[in-house]
């Protein structure tokens, strides 16, 4: 397999891998976790420990999407619009203090698995009172959210792929924020197949570029 071709596996995998886990792991996780005293949550957890063990896993294909932004520039050409290169850079940087959140989902589980589960709770509301904690959760969701929103609106400029794809990019987030906030399950989920499909039509022009833009989509521009 040439060089080539393993730049676009790699971005398939990015792409479908970052949708697909986000979707699973909303849909897998206990409820309560984005929401309520840090008690209840952990309540949550332990009450739905095979499901918090499965959510924990799907929390890894997520940081797929520090790669699978570098691809969305790729195909919005980020090279030469500012837009787009400015999707990237706060999607990628977003993307690393969304790390932080993904830390928390193993200490909760972790938490609910403690034997001392006053002190376990205590913790768990002790990180999520630390303004570091905060700091770095508030600029991983708003980074993404900002960061594939312009993704989604240079994809639709340059017309690389599908319009309803680079609509899908920069709404599902925005639904997905809507969702969750609201706490309304149903928005939250369809918001992610949203995202979900945009990422997957975005991987299927990786594999088959349109040729009167062969030269801006070449894989080994990556």
């Amino acid at each position: 397999m040439t060089a080539s071709r393993w730049r676009v596996l790699a971005g398939i995998v990015a792409l479908l891998g970052a949708g697909l886990g986000q979707l699973a792991q909303f849909v897998v996780a206990p409820a309560h976790l984005s929401g309520g005293s840090a008690g209840e949550q952990v309540a949550a957890a332990a009450a739905h420990g095979a499901r918090m063990q499965a959510s924990v896993w799907l929390d890894v294909p997520i940081l797929l999407i520090i790669p699978a932004a570098l691809y969305l520039g790729h195909l919005a050409q980020a090279r030469t619009s500012r837009l787009a290169a400015t999707g990237v850079a706060l999607t990628f940087g977003g993307a690393l203090g969304v790390g932080y959140l993904l830390a928390a989902d193993l200490l909760m589980l972790l938490a609910a698995r403690a034997d001392d589960r006053d002190g376990a709770v205590a913790l768990i509301d002790a990180l999520q009172a630390a303004p570091l904690f905060n700091l770095m959760v508030v600029a991983g969701v708003l980074g993404t959210t900002v960061g594939l929103l312009l993704l989604g609106i240079a994809l639709v400029r340059a017309r690389t792929v599908p319009v309803w794809a680079g609509v899908a990019v920069a709404a599902g987030p925005l639904l997905t924020v809507a969702g969750e906030a609201s706490g309304l399950e149903a928005l939250a989920v369809a918001a992610y197949v949203v995202q979900f499909a945009g990422f997957a039509a975005c991987a299927v022009r990786l594999v088959r570029p349109p040729a009167t833009a062969a030269a801006v989509m070449t894989p080994a521009a990556v």
